[in-house]
């Protein structure tokens, strides 16, 4: 069965000496080609050429007259072309946009898809059929970005690829349009990007580069996937019933994201009454797995996130080094403390039966920390 990703893992990808990363400057809204004299554009699975030169919309002009045809008269669903990746002559012209798509109700998340478009000889032009990169039932809890798209635009997703590519070589990546996050222990982001092997003539292609941080905002590279063109959604689904298995395919996440605390508790099989706000942090995402609930909040751009979990293990997912770590009784349980700097960051403590933590990405004064403490317990 074909596969339209196909996933290597971070260690497999060092070890086959993958991505020496490569930076351009990109547009807010229109992604870029890299900086390089020439692309050369191999053609991949069933005669499709990755786009040679800028990707962006406005540099591809039949591109973008056939996607205004394609979409005309269109209701129902939003689609906002972001970049051309690829195209295909047969009789006419197939091409690949990049896509965010959102469907026409309130609070709808959108999607990150490839549309696929046919046109004619006489400039006609239409739908074929879409490949889904982040959506409601692919990509393992990955949020489609509803931002701006240039990786640049965002400092935490740009350093932390820089980072997490630094020391990889063999291929380069250079990063054209931030697709998504995912919450797990941290942060994950994906980036799509245009990948070329470092040897003479060796063609660009696509690739999904998968980076991570974690609670204390150390960079790793959690994933690359090879995109290939052409392989629409409809197709997939039809491969893997012949096959019989499911169509999804992506990174897998244990977590999932719930609307209220209790819903999450509930799901965790955990007890847990977690404060509507800590001072002025107030309650922006809450996710839970078998045996743990995680809440987080945030104000100014600082997380604090709290968790309660089954058992007397620490669950706090905080492996960074402390400047000082001391004991306090605080309710009645031995809470350990974590510092940085003349702040607390980090609790852990038990109560024989359940596992708690408090983890702050900037450091919280002593009274603070024990006012949420208290109020977990």
């Amino acid at each position: 069965m074909k596969k339209t990703l196909r996933t290597t893992s971070a260690l497999l990808a060092a070890v086959i000496a993958m991505s020496c990363a490569s930076f351009a400057a990109f547009a807010e809204t229109e992604p870029e080609a890299p900086a390089d004299a020439e692309i050369v554009s191999a053609p991949l699975s069933g005669g499709w050429k990755i786009t040679s030169g800028n990707i962006a919309m406005s540099k591809n002009p039949d591109a973008k007259a056939a996607f205004k045809k394609a979409v005309k008269g269109l209701t129902g669903v939003k689609y906002e072309a972001i970049a051309v990746l690829g195209s295909q002559v047969v009789a006419g012209t197939n091409y690949a946009i990049l896509c965010r798509s959102t469907v026409v109700v309130p609070d709808a998340k959108p999607e990150i898809k490839i549309m696929y478009i046919y046109r004619d000889l006489q400039g006609n032009a239409e739908i074929t059929g879409f490949q889904t990169i982040i959506g409601t039932q692919l990509m393992g809890g990955f949020s489609a970005n509803d931002g701006a798209l240039s990786v640049k635009s965002s400092k935490t997703v740009y350093n932390t690829f820089k980072k997490a590519l630094r020391d990889l070589d063999g291929v380069s990546y250079t990063p054209a349009v931030y697709l998504g996050s995912q919450v797990v222990a941290g942060m994950n982001y994906m980036v799509l990007c245009r990948s070329k092997a470092v040897s003479p003539g060796a063609p660009y292609q696509w690739a999904l580069v998968t980076v991570g941080a974690d609670l204390d905002g150390k960079a790793s590279l959690v994933a690359i996937e090879s995109l290939d063109l052409g392989y629409t959604d409809d197709e997939n689904e039809e491969q893997a019933e012949e096959a019989g298995g499911e169509a999804m395919v992506g990174i897998a996440n244990p977590w999932s994201e719930y609307k209220t605390v209790s819903e999450a508790a509930e799901a965790a099989g955990v007890e847990f009454d977690a404060p509507e706000k800590l001072g002025s942090h107030k309650i922006v995402y809450i996710q839970a797995i078998k045996g743990i609930v995680d809440v987080r909040y945030e104000k100014d751009g600082n997380i604090i996130t709290l968790r309660k979990g089954t058992g007397t293990d620490d669950i706090s997912g905080d492996y960074s080094e402390a400047d000082k770590t001391y004991e306090k009784k605080i309710n009645g349980c031995s809470v350990t403390l974590k510092c940085r700097g003349k702040g607390v960051y980090a609790a852990v403590w038990n109560d024989g039966k359940n596992s708690y933590s408090v983890f702050s990405g900037k450091a919280l004064t002593e009274s603070f920390m024990e006012k949420i403490i208290a109020k977990m317990n």
